[in-house]
Parts: C-alpha cells; sequence; structure tokens
C-alpha cells in the first residue's frame, strides 16, 4: 500500500485535498457551524456507498446487485446513527430525531462540498480502480469491506475532533484545524488503498484472506462502543460548559423583548415544546438583542413550568442572563433556567449506554460467528 510519503505519485491525491478544503471555506467566507462541516462528513458516507457498489459489480459483475441490498441496509443503520449524532452538535430542534426543516437547510447550505466530494471520488474511481487496473488486484469480500475500514476511521477521528471544538464553543480556528484533520485522514485513506509499482504484480492469491460478515459486524460494534464512550466524554463536556458558563461568563440584567413557548408536532402524534426568547441588553455600552432557546421536551412537568416562566416574563419585564465576553451576542440562562431547560446530561449518558451496549453486543455475535467458522475449519 502506499503511504503519505508517496502521495506524490498519486495525482487522484489532488482532487482528495481540493474536495476536502472546500469546507474550510465554507467556515471562513460563509460562517459554516460544526454541524455544517460533520454533516459534509456524512454526506461522504453515502458517496463512498456509491462507489463501493460500482466497485463491487466491476469485481464481481451484475450478480454481486443480488448481495447489495444487505450491504446498503449495514450502511442505512449507521448512517440513521450517525445523523442523529450530527443534529446533537447542534441547538435541539423540533421534529422528532430527523426535523426535516434542519436536513434541507443542511442540505442547502453544503451542497457544493457534496458534489465536490461526489467528483473527487469519481476521479479516483476512473483513474485509480479503473485506468490503472485496480480491479484485478482485488475480491469481492475486500470491497465490501474496504468502505467499512475508510468511513469508520474516518468518523471516529473526525468526531473526536467535533466534541473537542464543541468543549472550547467552536472558534473559528478549530473549525478549521478540524478541516485540515480529516484532510490527513481522509488522505491516508486514500493512499492506503493504492498498490505502489512493487505490489500492482502481485497475483490476486497472495492477497489478504476476504473479511466476511463476523469483520463487519465486528467494525460496526467497535464503532457503536466508539460512540457510547464519546457521548459519554460529551456528558462531561456538558457539566463543564454548564461550570464555565456559572463562573466565567458574566451576568447582565436583560430586557425581555418577547417571549413564547412554541410547540411543534412530530411525524408521531408526539407535541413536543420549547422555550424561546429574545433579550435587550447593554455590554460596555453597545447594546445587543439576542435569542434564546431551549431545548425541546415532552415532559408535561416541564412544560407546565415553562408556560409559568413565560407568563411571568412579558415583554418589558428584565431577566438575568449570562452572556459570553468574548461574543456577548451569545447568551445563555444557565442555572437561571434550568425549571425550564434542565441539563441533559442524563439523557446523554443513556444514549451512551444503548450505543455502547448495543456495539458490544455486536462485537460478541462476531466473536461467536468467527469461533464457529474456525471450529468448522478445523473439522474440514
Amino acid at each position: 500500500m502506499a503511504t503519505l510519503a508517496a502521495a506524490h505519485r498519486f495525482p487522484t491525491a489532488i482532487a482528495v485535498i481540493v474536495a476536502n478544503c472546500v469546507p474550510i471555506v465554507g467556515v471562513l467566507a460563509f460562517g459554516w457551524d460544526l454541524r455544517s462541516i460533520m454533516f459534509v462528513y456524512w454526506l461522504e458516507t453515502a458517496v463512498i456507498v456509491f462507489y463501493s457498489v460500482l466497485k463491487v459489480v466491476t469485481v464481481g459483475g451484475p450478480i454481486t446487485l443480488l448481495w447489495m441490498p444487505g450491504h446498503l441496509a449495514f450502511f442505512g443503520v449507521f448512517m440513521s446513527f450517525h445523523l442523529m449524532m450530527i443534529l446533537a452538535l447542534g441547538p435541539t430542534p423540533p421534529g422528532g430525531f430527523f426535523p426535516p426543516d434542519v436536513i434541507r437547510e443542511l442540505f442547502r447550505r453544503t451542497w457544493s462540498a457534496g458534489i465536490g466530494l461526489v467528483v473527487s471520488h469519481g476521479i479516483s474511481f476512473v483513474v485509480n480502480f479503473l485506468g490503472n487496473g485496480e480491479y484485478r488486484h482485488t475480491t469481492v469480500n475486500e470491497q465490501i469491506a474496504a468502505p467499512w475500514k475508510r468511513v469508520l476511521i474516518m468518523h471516529a477521528t473526525t468526531f473526536v475532533g467535533a466534541w473537542s471544538v464543541m468543549l472550547f464553543e467552536a472558534p473559528v480556528g478549530a473549525l478549521v484545524m478540524l478541516a485540515v484533520l480529516k484532510i490527513v485522514v481522509d488522505l491516508h485513506g486514500h493512499l492506503r488503498e493504492r498498490r505502489v509499482n512493487s505490489e500492482a504484480e502481485s497475483p490476486r492469491s497472495a492477497q489478504v484472506p476476504a473479511t466476511t460478515i463476523e469483520g463487519v459486524l465486528g467494525l460496526f460494534g467497535a464503532f457503536l462502543v466508539f460512540c457510547g464512550v464519546v457521548l459519554a466524554a460529551g456528558s462531561g463536556g456538558q457539566v463543564f460548559r454548564a461550570s464555565r458558563i456559572r463562573s466565567q461568563w458574566p451576568t447582565v440584567h436583560a430586557e425581555v423583548v418577547d417571549c413564547r413557548v412554541r410547540e411543534a408536532v412530530d411525524r408521531a402524534p408526539n407535541v413536543s415544546y420549547l422555550v424561546r426568547c429574545r433579550f435587550r441588553y447593554d455590554v460596555a455600552g453597545v447594546q445587543h438583542v439576542a435569542a434564546f432557546s431551549t431545548h425541546s421536551t415532552s415532559d408535561q412537568e416541564t412544560v407546565a413550568e415553562m408556560r409559568r416562566w413565560v407568563a411571568q416574563h412579558r415583554s418589558g419585564t428584565m431577566q438575568p442572563i449570562h452572556y459570553d465576553a468574548l461574543a456577548p451576542e451569545r447568551i445563555s440562562l444557565g442555572e437561571l433556567g434550568e425549571t425550564i431547560d434542565p441539563p441533559l446530561v442524563g439523557q446523554t449518558l443513556t444514549a451512551a449506554g444503548g450505543f455502547a451496549g448495543a456495539g458490544a453486543l455486536l462485537l460478541v455475535i462476531a466473536r461467536l460467528r468467527s469461533r464457529r467458522s474456525l471450529a468448522r475449519q478445523a473439522v474440514a
């Protein structure tokens, strides 16, 4: 396989770098936030899966299309979990786990990056896989497993970076560094799939044994366990941020411009509620007007408290708020609003346990299947 030191031998690496620079332009020129960048990387998963199907069909012929529903189903589940985690990186919107308005807005904002990824992976497919004859030195099972290895490594790295960026309130420099980290990881993954000249002549029989369903289950299980660890760390990040708001964000008395309880009907027959308010306040002689929204909830006790709180905060009343001294337009009620916006640490830890438990189950299943396969081979 090629390494970063051999990048100059593969002109297609330029397309990888250019496509991954689009999020940097988005951050610097168009104000993309953390969730927008991570959504681009979510789109890349779909692009990788699309080209993996083309590679499998190229190697194994049209008959392999019969295997594709199971292959795509695994990725569908993975991408659903992944999208839920990405949406959790921003304000919790009403509309269920996959609020259509938010997803449409993310598509509208990041479509150019998606096209860049389609072109970049397409160039690699045509030039390397077809033009350089890489399809002659691989197997169907290897191509089924290949996107899992690359996608899981890529997203494990970017999620660690994303939670780090959240911890530091997503400054522009940190977002750019996250995009640079993604370029390095993606370039490394791209080159690992390439063969240097001495390897290109290796017969197919010299390849590593094909990865079976046990390997895919093991990789997916390991990723879910990793997601559980990241969510648990995110709970610690929430506690840290709340402590930082209480201790480091100044407090100012703000005038309520408007404040109301809003509701949204999900696709299921559930109704969620949130409080959205706008406040007017002065910081160093400069007047600011900023909006604050709570998390959405369907808990009736919390909703009743929301209604009482809003009834006491009509337009023109005063309410102490916290603001970020480095960016005064960013505000929070902090501990002043815990009755209407309770911390989500418990829910996050529950989700972490769910991810980790599901991942551990898949790892156990993969291990048991592997042992049975080895036992059958020993008998044979």
